[in-house]
C-alpha cells in the first residue's frame, strides 16, 4: 500500500500539537505572552510550509529523474541497509550538516540575514520554532529532504517516520515546559539547552546543535544549560523596527 509522506506528516504535526499544547499549559517554564507575535508566527508558518512543498517537490522530481542506475556503488550499499538504519543515519547526517550551516548564519553576516528573524523570538512555546524566514526554510529544507529521499532512498512512510522525530525535536526544543530531562540531555537537546542559544546578549554563539548535542561537545560550542540561571531574556539586542519585518521575513 502506498503511504503520502503529507499524511504522515500532518499526522505527526497534529499529534505533537496536543501533546505540547497540554503540556505547556499544565506545566509551563515561563510566563509567555503567546499573542505577541501570533499573526507574524502564523505567517512564518505558512512560509515554512511553502518551503518545505518547493524542496520535496524539487527533490522528487531529481529522483525520478536520476534513477537507482545514476547512484554510485557507496550509495547503492547505503540504500541496502534496512530501513531503520537508513532513517538513523538520515537523522545523524541532516543533523551534522545543520550544525554546520547554523554556525555559518552566525558567522557570515549574509547568512545571519536568514536567521535573524528566528532570533527575534522573545517568547519561547512549540509554535514559535517556526518563526523563520522563506530563505532560512529553504536552505534548511535542502539537506533536510535531499538526503532522505535522494541519497538514502527512503519511503514514504520512512520519510514520514523521520519528519515526525525531526519535527518533534523541534517542538521540544523550542518548548516552554518544566521536565526533568536526567541523562536524556546528554543525548538529545532540551528547551534549556536551546533557550541558552535564543539568550538575547550571551551565549548567542554557542548551542548550535539541532538535535545531537555531541556536536557542540565535539566542535567547542557548548554550554551546559545546568551552569546558567534561566532568567535572561530572549530575542535579538535591539528591537524589530516594523519596517524592517517585511524583508527579515523573506531572509534578505
Amino acid at each position: 500500500m502506498d503511504v503520502d509522506p503529507r499524511d504522515c506528516e500532518i499526522a505527526a504535526f497534529v499529534g505533537l500539537v496536543l501533546v505540547f499544547e497540554a503540556w505547556e499549559r499544565r506545566l509551563p517554564r515561563r510566563r509567555v505572552d503567546r499573542l505577541a507575535g501570533l499573526r507574524l508566527d502564523l505567517l512564518s508558518f505558512v512560509i515554512a510550509i511553502l518551503a518545505n512543498r518547493l524542496c520535496t517537490g524539487w527533490v522528487t522530481a531529481a529522483v525520478a529523474s536520476a534513477g537507482p542506475e545514476a547512484l554510485v556503488d557507496a550509495l547503492a550499499r547505503l540504500r541496502g541497509l534496512p530501513g531503520a538504519a537508513r532513517i538513523l543515519i538520515a537523522l545523524v547526517t541532516v543533523d551534522f550538516v545543520l550544525y554546520w550551516l547554523h554556525r555559518a548564519q552566525h558567522a557570515s553576516p549574509w547568512l545571519w540575514r536568514t536567521h535573524a528573524w528566528h532570533h527575534s523570538i522573545e517568547h519561547m512555546y512549540w509554535f514559535a520554532g517556526f518563526r523563520t524566514s522563506l530563505l532560512h526554510s529553504l536552505l534548511y529544507n535542502v539537506p533536510q529532504t535531499a538526503i532522505p529521499m535522494l541519497v538514502l532512498d527512503l519511503s514514504p512512510l520512512q520519510t514520514g517516520v523521520a519528519y515526525a522525530i525531526g519535527i518533534g525535536v523541534q517542538f521540544v526544543e523550542h518548548a516552554n515546559v518544566r521536565f526533568g530531562w536526567g541523562w536524556l540531555r546528554h543525548v538529545v537537546i532540551s528547551p534549556e539547552y536551546h533557550r541558552i542559544h535564543h539568550a538575547a546578549s550571551a551565549f548567542r554563539n554557542r548551542n548550535f546543535a539541532p538535535i545531537l548535542p555531541v556536536w557542540d561537545r565535539l566542535f567547542g560550542t557548548w554550554v551546559d544549560p545546568c551552569a546558567v540561571r534561566d532568567d535572561f531574556a530572549l530575542g535579538l539586542p535591539e528591537p524589530v523596527e516594523a519596517r524592517r519585518v517585511p524583508r527579515m521575513l523573506a531572509g534578505v
